[in-house]
C-alpha cells in the first residue's frame, strides 16, 4: 500500500468518525428536545422542501429515496408523523397513486425548533473532534462550515403555517 493510499484511508475513517458522531448528536439533540428520530425530522424537512417546491404530492418513493429508507419503512415513519399530529394525508384526487400531504402548525414549529439543534449538534461534535486532534484539512472544512454566525430560522426559511 502506498503512502497515498494510507492517508485517504485514515482520512475515510476520520470522516466515517465525524459522522458518526455528529448522527448521535442530532439524534440525542433532537430526542431530548423534540421527541423525534433523525429520519422523522429529515422527513418534515424532506416534506418542507417539496412544499416549498410548490409540488404538495408526496410519492413515498421520492420521500423514501431522499432519506435512505425504504419504502415499506417510509411508509411506516409516514404513519407516525401523521399520529403524532406533524402532517395530514390524503390521497390524490389528480394522481391516485400519490399521497399529498401537509405539514401542519406543530411541524412548522418543530422545523423552526429543530434547525438550531442540528447546527448545534455540529460545532459540538467539530470541537470535540478538534480537541483531539485530528485530521486538520477535514475539521478547516467542517469549521468553514459549522462555525460562525448560525442561520436563524425565520419566516423565510421556515414557513409559518397557513
Amino acid at each position: 500500500m502506498s503512502d497515498d493510499d494510507a492517508t485517504l484511508i485514515t482520512q475515510w475513517n476520520t470522516l466515517t468518525l465525524v459522522h458518526r458522531r455528529i448522527e448521535t448528536r442530532i439524534e440525542r439533540h433532537l430526542h431530548q428536545h423534540l421527541g423525534l428520530g433523525v429520519s422523522e425530522f429529515y422527513a418534515l424537512r424532506a416534506l418542507w422542501e417539496g412544499m416549498r417546491a410548490g409540488t404538495g404530492l408526496l410519492y413515498l418513493n421520492d420521500l423514501a429515496n431522499g432519506i435512505g429508507l425504504s419504502q415499506s419503512a417510509t411508509s411506516r415513519l409516514v404513519a407516525r408523523l401523521r399520529d403524532r399530529g406533524l402532517i395530514t394525508t390524503h390521497t390524490s384526487l389528480h394522481d391516485r397513486r400519490s399521497v399529498e400531504t401537509e405539514l401542519t402548525p406543530v411541524a412548522h414549529d418543530v422545523l423552526r425548533a429543530g434547525s438550531p439543534l442540528l447546527h448545534q449538534a455540529v460545532e459540538e461534535a467539530v470541537r470535540e473532534l478538534d480537541a483531539e486532534d485530528n485530521d486538520e484539512g477535514l475539521l478547516r472544512y467542517l469549521r468553514g462550515s459549522t462555525y460562525g454566525a448560525a442561520p436563524q430560522p425565520d419566516e423565510e426559511q421556515v414557513p409559518a403555517p397557513g
